[in-house]
C-alpha cells in the first residue's frame, strides 16, 4: 500500500487535507430545487491533487460541469458526486468518483474548481 500512494507524489503536489461538505437539496422561495452544501468542518479527506488529464476531462465531463482536477485518496470513498470539497480558498465540485478496483483500496475524484462558488 505504501508503493501505490508515492506513485501520485510529485514536487509541490502532497497529500492535503480537503473540507468535506455534503450536497442537500433545498427547495427555494421560487419553488425550484437547489443543492445547499452542509458541512462544520470536522469531517475531511487526505488526498493528492493534480490536474486532470486530457483523458479524463473527455470520459468524466457532464453536462455544466468540466473535469479540471483529479484527487486520489487511499481508502474508500467517502464523498459522493454532487459534494464539494474545499481546500483553503480553493474549491472543488466533484463531478464524478471512481472507486478504483471497486475493492477499496483507493478512489479517484474528478473534479471541477469553482471560483464562483463559496
Amino acid at each position: 500500500m505504501n508503493n501505490a500512494r508515492l506513485m501520485y507524489v510529485r514536487p509541490g503536489n502532497l497529500f492535503k487535507d480537503f473540507i468535506i461538505e455534503h450536497s442537500v437539496p433545498v427547495v427555494t422561495s421560487t419553488g425550484r430545487v437547489a443543492d445547499s452544501y452542509h458541512g462544520d468542518g470536522t469531517e475531511s479527506l487526505k488526498g493528492c491533487l493534480a490536474e486532470a488529464a486530457d483523458e479524463d476531462r473527455i470520459n468524466h465531463n457532464q453536462k455544466n460541469h468540466i473535469v479540471t482536477h483529479t484527487i486520489v485518496q487511499a481508502g474508500p470513498p467517502k464523498v459522493k458526486r454532487g459534494d464539494k470539497l474545499t481546500l483553503g480558498e480553493r474549491v472543488f465540485y466533484i463531478v464524478d468518483v471512481d472507486d478504483a478496483g471497486s475493492l477499496g483500496f483507493s478512489t479517484i475524484y474528478y473534479a471541477e474548481e469553482r471560483k464562483d462558488v463559496k
